[in-house]
């Protein structure tokens, strides 16, 4: 399993609710999102910036 399909998984077990995922998530599930998210975004920001 990539990574992209664990944090998916994780998401899909929260409905897709930012909220319900913020209450219910446990401390690796929601730091394993998060980081996903931010590190995506870097990638995003990279090549927007032409760095990659």
């Amino acid at each position: 399993m990539t990574e992209e399909e664990k944090v998916q998984a994780i998401v899909d077990k929260y409905h897709k609710s930012y909220g319900e995922f913020q209450k219910q998530a446990t401390r690796k599930e929601f730091k394993k999102v998060l980081m996903y998210i931010a590190n995506e975004a870097n990638k995003k920001q990279g090549r927007a910036a032409g760095l990659e």
